[in-house]
């Protein structure tokens, strides 16, 4: 990895962690992990996708085990999905929030459950449409971002 691509994740996470502080329950890593996903960069996808996935796990309240499921079903969703629509598709990363925002809802039922929490049903539901909102509006801002600055060997 290039000191751009240290600089550019570096920064990324930390905006990313101090904007979950100020918007709690949406994750804005997510969209990070779908960009390196899509550029093909296994190593890098799998050592960030790692180190987000233990500050999920270390700041959530949920049990662990939360993160595991969210970071896997998001690889799955986009895996799955890249085989229907264009891997780097506006449109596809609509349904991709969508089915994280839904996917928010289920996980955080079901994990409160398992700790016999009772969550109010409409904070779930607010922060659930934040993701599927904010999901697709972040990864275009980052897609945009990342592949036009000159550093980048992308950039157009």
């Amino acid at each position: 990895m290039n000191a751009f691509a240290i600089a550019f994740w570096s920064l990324f996470t930390l905006a990313g962690v101090w904007l979950q502080g100020i918007i709690p329950g949406v994750d804005f890593l997510a969209p990070g992990l779908i960009l390196c996903l899509q550029e093909e960069k296994w190593t890098v996808s799998a050592w960030l996708g790692l180190a987000w996935l233990f500050i999920q796990e270390g700041t959530g309240s949920l049990a662990f085990g939360t993160g595991l499921l969210w970071y896997g079903a998001l690889v799955g969703l986009y895996y799955f999905g890249h085989w229907l629509f264009e891997a780097k598709n506006f449109l596809f990363m609509f349904i991709l929030g969508i089915c994280l925002g839904l996917l928010h809802l289920i996980l955080s039922h079901v994990m409160a459950v398992l700790q016999d929490w009772t969550l109010p049903a409409d904070r779930i539901l607010v922060e659930g449409l934040l993701q599927a909102l904010i999901f697709p509006v972040e990864w275009g801002l980052v897609y945009l971002i990342y592949n036009h600055l000159p550093e980048n060997p992308h950039a157009v």
